[in-house]
């Protein structure tokens, strides 16, 4: 029968891996020269759309603008 101690070590070095992956993955890749920025337009949106899409527009915008500022 296999025992909860004895998962100790692979579970800590699956932990150690996934770690390295989310700080890799907050690195800004180099060598794109700002072109998305040049296709990254604001969207509008409609009074017919819900408070949700809404409120989802708001915050893809909020993010271009957030980008497209530090290059």
């Amino acid at each position: 029968m296999l025992r909860w101690i004895d998962c100790g070590r692979p579970l800590r070095l699956m932990l150690v891996a996934a770690s390295g992956l989310l700080v890799a993955s907050c690195s800004k890749t180099t060598g794109t020269g700002g072109t998305e920025c040049l296709v990254w337009k604001p969207i509008s949106w409609s009074s017919r759309d819900t408070p949700q899409t809404i409120e989802e527009v708001k915050l893809n915008n909020e993010r271009q603008k957030g980008w497209c500022s530090r290059a």
